[in-house]
């Protein structure tokens, strides 16, 4: 956890790296760089060689900051499923049913232990139960309860989550409308990387965690704090009224854009398209965001009226208080208004309209005298006033683009999609803008437009790598297969595209070929590992499927589909009785899996156990009437 990070003394840093930092202290204490247009002071703390040290430590020394900020819903946003973190009703009405797989949900405490049990009813009889035990809550109780389980390092997020505001239990954001993945739904560093402190990855594996932390802490907006802390305890340090201390991150201190963009880290919901060489991991407080990665949005023309939970910042970029708000002289952010140490719910209305009466004459507002009776003279009721998420069920946040109150009428101009913007980025790379349609299409919106404008900057550039990303989403397989490119520069993901390109054209050993070398690449990644399992296990290549199985099933020891892999290999060796029990386990993880009941299929032929056969024989055809071996199973029922 966060607080258990050990600070690292700046005395057990190497010599030269202590020499180095002086000299950059020197340095950036006395100069000043130009970075695109505007002056931007150094910090020291943005070195790769210095630690996060964890909230814990800070409060030593800040202890009034520390007790209000831990009731914020950032100190709050990330714990252990404990019952005071949740927010949750347990009361017996908790109940969620997802038609779209007939499935039922139900979230219960065994003691201290919060469960989800996953089940389905057939003439009122219990047919499937899965109970999964939740390790984490994911959000501060203001708004949701999410939650999260986790399995060897990787962590997962369960199908539903508690709505504080409608008092609900609900699927989970993402999980509706038939997108139910149950609960193999894995997290990546993109994701807890804002919703928590900063984690520690494995092996630089972007999902599987070394340590996390509880809750978002102070170096998430200060930067890492181990240099300070160093400093400090030794006596050493700035004279913070009068001079910018180098070693910790004031964001008062920084200019409207920095501040922008560190608050915009996070509260600004988009693709993200990370820079050659970056990670999630890289940003720190008081650098360009743009350094990092781009955040690509839905660009129209007409009014954008969809208001998502996490685009704060676009919202409130919009607002002419924004745009007028900021230059040389004025600064107008989000700490304009909002103290990060201290709760919303903490912070009184007069708070907040002290901020517009800074510009504006409170006395001067041109709405009704009834209106304002109604708001109670409350600036932000009329004109930052609440509404549903596009994205996120049974919530409904303040909207941050500030304006006057409109009526329906004046937005009904129809809008037009006519692409992607970088929010936070005027100038994008080509390659980056072709990546983030490729990837929009691929991960958010399956509208053509977004491949239609890849294609056109495809076409005016030379980035093979993206052309075969089109054409494999495009599933114009032969096309990615003639690409010319170099298997040095290919990583494991493109390895994938290309092997399952072959495989697609019948052309097993080519398609092996490239499997493997993505495998080699990075064994962790679950998805390369099951397309590998299940190539070498339709051409009998058992050998092979064996030398990897070990470490496939002790990486992702839950996961039905590599379960199933080793019992079909257990099959093929003719290991009965285990390949029944393993079949047995991933049925249970997995009861719709149609690749399972193939195996049970082929089980039941290999213990000639006919009523099984036309049981499984008719579910697939049930439920695949067009199944590839369809001649095959009908003549196993019929004949």
């Amino acid at each position: 956890m966060a607080s258990q990070i050990l600070i690292r003394p700046l005395n057990s840093l190497k010599w030269g790296t202590f020499l180095s930092i002086s000299l950059i202290y020197f340095i950036f204490t006395t100069i000043s760089c130009v970075q695109q247009g505007e002056k931007a002071f150094k910090y020291l703390n943005h070195s790769d060689s210095v630690s996060y040290v964890g909230m814990e430590v800070c409060s030593a020394c800040h202890q009034d900051k520390h007790k209000t900020f831990t009731h914020t819903g950032m100190g709050m946003s990330f714990d252990s499923a404990y019952k005071s973190k949740s927010s949750g009703s347990f009361d017996g009405h908790q109940l969620v049913y997802d038609s779209s797989i007939n499935m039922y949900y139900y979230p219960f405490w065994k003691g201290e232990q919060l469960t989800i049990r996953e089940f389905r009813l057939l003439n009122y009889d219990t047919i499937h139960k899965l109970d999964v035990d939740i390790d984490y809550i994911v959000g501060s109780g203001q708004h949701t309860n999410s939650h999260i389980f986790k399995s060897n390092g990787y962590l997962y997020q369960a199908p539903i989550t508690f709505y504080v505001q409608d008092k609900k239990w609900d699927l989970a954001p993402g999980f509706e409308n038939g997108n139910n993945t149950r609960f193999s739904r894995i997290i990546n560093s993109e994701c807890i990387s804002c919703h928590n402190s900063m984690p520690q990855l494995k092996n630089g594996n972007a999902f599987k965690f070394e340590r996390i932390g509880k809750g978002i802490d102070c170096e998430r907006c200060h930067g890492p704090g181990e240099l300070h802390v160093n400093e400090r305890s030794k006596g050493i340090g700035v004279d913070v009224k009068n001079e910018i201390d180098p070693t910790i991150v004031n964001p008062s201190k920084l200019s409207w854009e920095l501040q922008t963009d560190l608050c915009q880290r996070c509260h600004l919901q988009g693709l993200n398209i990370l820079k050659e060489g970056k990670s999630f991991l890289d940003f720190k407080p008081g650098m360009k965001l743009s350094s990092i990665f781009d955040v690509y949005l839905p660009q129209y023309l007409g009014d954008n009226l969809e208001l998502d939970m996490a685009n704060h910042s676009q919202r409130f970029q919009m607002s002419k208080c924004f745009i007028s708000g900021n230059n040389k002289d004025l600064s107008f952010t989000c700490i304009s208004c909002h103290n990060p140490h201290i709760s919303v719910k903490e912070t009184g209305t007069e708070v907040f309209n002290a901020s517009c009466n800074n510009c504006h004459n409170k006395d001067v507002c041109s709405a009704e005298k009834a209106k304002l009776l109604k708001a109670q003279n409350n600036c932000v009721e009329c004109h930052m006033p609440k509404s549903g998420s596009e994205d996120i069920p049974h919530v409904s946040v303040h909207d941050h683009f500030i304006r006057k109150p409109i009526s329906k009428s004046e937005t009904e101009e129809v809008k037009k999609l006519i692409g992607l913007y970088a929010i936070n980025n005027p100038n994008p790379k080509v390659e980056n803008q072709i990546r983030a349609y490729l990837e929009y299409w691929e991960k958010f919106d399956k509208n053509n437009l977004y491949l239609e404008k890849a294609k056109i900057l495809l076409e005016k550039s030379d980035f093979p790598k993206l052309e075969l990303k089109y054409y494999y989403l495009k599933e114009d397989y032969k096309q990615a297969t003639q690409l010319v490119l170099s298997d040095a520069v290919l990583d494991d993901w493109e390895c994938l595209m290309l092997g399952d390109s072959y495989l697609k054209l019948g052309l097993e050993s080519q398609g092996l070929y490239y499997l493997e070398k993505a495998y080699l690449l990075n064994k962790s990644n679950r998805t390369i590992s099951k397309k590998l399992l299940n190539s070498y296990l339709k051409n009998l290549q058992v050998k092979s499927a064996n030398e990897i199985i070990g470490d496939v099933l002790a990486e992702f020891p839950k996961d039905p589909s590599i379960i199933n892999c080793y019992a079909q290999s257990l099959i093929l060796m003719k290991m009965l009785p285990k390949a029944k029990v393993e079949l047995d386990k991933a049925i249970k993880l997995d009861p719709d899996n149609i690749e399972i009941w193939e195996t049970y299929l082929n089980y039941s032929l290999r213990t000639n156990k006919m009523g099984k056969i036309k049981y499984w024989g008719h579910k697939i055809l049930e439920a695949n009437p067009n199944h590839p071996n369809k001649k095959d199973i009908e003549a196993l029922l019929y004949d």
